[in-house]
């Protein structure tokens, strides 16, 4: 018969989180990804905090609301030809009299490729279940909550703004390009309607769930030579057990659901 080690309920575990949380600090992750047709660069952060502990048996920790900020520095190459033609003025020639051909120059602008760099942040709502996981490392079992999944991101109103964000990026990029001023609003328009909000979620979702999912959270450790009685004296030692298989599971025990270690012991 197994014994129980301990027993909490969500009160508890609900400031066990919030001291796991609060141990994360900053996460940050860099790569490249896709934004519409372009290929981005990007560093991103993040921090969590908030979230709700609800205990469901026999073994789900749920954690509502879990926040997410959010910080991202982005960069993609816009081949500005791509939205706007190349112009190409030809050769006009006038033959005026006593003077002979008087003849405009040619006159061929290609657009380049310039870089634009994005910086935005933002943040995110998510509910997420974590699952019991047991290990055994050096003598002691550590017992987490390991992420099982993120079911869906819910974005802030603002993280929209990042497609303006994206159009002021872009005005500036180009700035330096002579001739191209009446038509930076055309090719924003073009870019922005290419990326939409699809090509935005479609970025930030597989990045910022990197920051969640598989995430594990400390729960408690339990030494394997598990101390039942301490010490009372020189000749009284301390008395131990060996925890030899360590179990989690979430009972109902009313009126509270409680978190509930089991162990088989030996002397």
């Amino acid at each position: 018969m197994s014994e129980i080690i301990a027993a909490i309920d969500e009160g508890a575990a609900q400031q066990l989180f919030d001291g796991a949380v609060a141990g994360i600090g900053t996460l940050s992750a860099s790569d490249s990804g896709s934004l519409g047709p372009f290929t981005v660069s990007y560093a991103a952060t993040g921090t969590l905090s908030n979230g709700t502990v609800d205990l469901i048996a026999p073994g789900t920790i749920r954690i509502a609301d879990l926040r997410l900020d959010w910080h991202l520095d982005l960069s993609f190459q816009l081949d500005i030809g791509e939205f706007i033609p190349d112009i190409h003025i030809p050769q006009v020639c006038i033959h005026i009299p006593c003077v002979g051909d008087v003849c405009t120059p040619r006159i061929d602008i290609e657009w380049p490729t310039v870089t634009v760099p994005v910086s935005f942040g933002d943040f995110l709502k998510t509910t997420v279940d974590l699952g019991p996981s047991l290990m055994l490392v050096s003598g002691v079992w550590k017992v987490e909550g390991v992420v099982l999944g993120v079911p869906n991101l819910q974005f802030g109103a603002s993280t929209a703004a990042l497609l303006t964000a994206i159009g002021l990026a872009i005005a500036a990029a180009v700035a330096w390009i002579p001739m191209i001023g009446p038509l930076v609003a055309v090719l924003a328009a073009g870019v922005l309607a290419a990326i939409g909000i699809a090509g935005l979620t479609g970025l930030l979702g597989p990045i910022l769930t990197l920051f969640i999912a598989g995430r594990r959270f400390p729960i408690t450790d339990v030494d394997e030579a598990y101390e039942i009685l301490s010490a009372s004296g020189p000749f009284d030692p301390a008395v131990h057990v060996t925890v030899e298989n360590l179990g989690v599971e979430i009972q109902h025990n009313a009126p509270e659901d409680e978190l509930v270690l089991l162990a088989d012991i030996k002397p």
